[in-house]
């Protein structure tokens, strides 16, 4: 289900490019694709782990 979510996403978001190359885009299709982009990269940037909480380990482990 989520790489179905993946592929959906980067098909709208290759839409909306070639939707901006168009005389007079669709600004929905465009606002749409940009909300859906953020989505997933919210969803992305919530796997990787904090630096500041990494760093603040680091140092307590070698303050111990």
């Amino acid at each position: 289900m989520k790489i179905l979510l993946y592929i959906i996403a980067f098909g709208l978001m290759f839409w909306a490019l070639i939707e901006q190359t168009k005389a007079q885009p669709n600004i929905y299709i465009q606002i749409v694709a940009v909300a859906v982009f953020f989505f997933l990269m919210r969803n992305l940037m919530s796997k990787i782990p904090d630096a500041d909480k990494q760093n603040s380990d680091i140092n307590n482990e070698q303050g111990n």
